[in-house]
């Protein structure tokens, strides 16, 4: 039997491991609580890494497996998901068992918090000063990112919560920036804009419910929160995009964006308010269940 108290399962397998593992590290160890952090993926059942665990949350949940104490043995499961546009749609699980993320996913956190041009500097064996200058500061890039995407964005919200099905979805790339790294293609947008309502006002949404949702996103960017609405996945191929057209030097385009999502999460420091939330949430989770005093020790 695993000596392991607290067990914590994540969506993905990019960088959800790392940052949510960190943020478990770094809650449990001064506790000395070990702990098992797990993909999505390795739970039974079909379907997307949320799906999975929202099943064997629910499975849990029903037979009050969530916390168990078993001849004092304690253990506990948590569950880490991104939390999409789950709260305008009605779908985020309340639980201290499920910790979402603030913005759309795990990567918004990942570009949000880390150093862009640095990551693109050790990602690509790039000179650091032409990094800074083509990627500036941190939160510098992203900003610029999203907002080269804003129109796709607005759709891809539109289809989501108001549950229209096409060519629009957040599960895809921009249609409608050609080069991901610049501007929209006005025709583009029109011509799915125009689908896009058209397949609304068919299926009985109203004009007023269309422009609520555009008006949504508007704002959500006005405000600087474009990472509530904007998917972050999306970063890591705009950004290789960028890289592979303006680097002075030749690049290795194979598994670029995978690699430079990866050495931007190397320069997160986990100190941002979401960062400290989550891991004040792990270890007041851990205390309710009387892991505070719980030694460290190995399955």
């Amino acid at each position: 039997m695993s000596k392991i108290p607290f067990f914590a399962f994540v969506e993905g397998m990019n960088v959800d491991g790392y940052v949510h593992g960190t943020n478990c590290d770094r809650a449990l160890t001064p506790l000395d609580v070990d702990y098992k952090l797990s993909p999505a993926d390795e739970l039974p059942g079909t379907g997307g890494g949320k799906t999975r665990l929202r099943s064997y949350y629910s499975h849990l949940a029903e037979n009050g497996s969530l916390a168990t104490n078993f001849k004092g043995k304690v253990t506990i499961v948590l569950f880490f998901m991104d939390k999409d546009i789950d709260d305008q749609v009605g779908l985020l699980i309340n639980s201290p068992h499920v910790l979402y993320t603030w913005f759309y996913d795990v990567e918004n956190h990942v570009f949000h918090e880390g150093d862009v041009a640095e990551a693109v500097s050790s990602s690509c064996s790039l000179a650091p000063n032409w990094c800074r200058r083509e990627f500036s500061g941190r939160g510098s890039w992203q900003q610029a990112a999203a907002q080269l995407w804003l129109e796709w964005v607005r759709l891809c919200f539109a289809a989501k919560s108001l549950k229209i099905t096409g060519a629009a979805n957040y599960g895809r790339y921009s249609a409608v920036n050609p080069t991901p790294h610049l501007s929209a293609d006005s025709a583009q947008v029109a011509a799915f804009s125009a689908k896009l309502k058209s397949d609304a006002l068919q299926a009985g949404i109203s004009e007023r419910q269309w422009n609520e949702t555009r008006a949504f996103v508007d704002a959500e960017y006005l405000s600087g929160h474009w990472d509530r609405v904007f998917k972050g996945k999306w970063y890591a191929h705009i950004l290789s995009s960028q890289v592979l057209a303006n680097s002075p030097n030749k690049i290795d385009s194979k598994h670029l964006a995978a690699s430079l999502v990866k050495h931007v999460a190397a320069t997160m420091k986990f100190d941002s308010k979401w960062s400290l939330a989550m891991q004040q949430k792990i270890r007041e989770l851990a205390i309710l269940h009387g892991l505070s005093a719980t030694p460290m020790t190995k399955s």
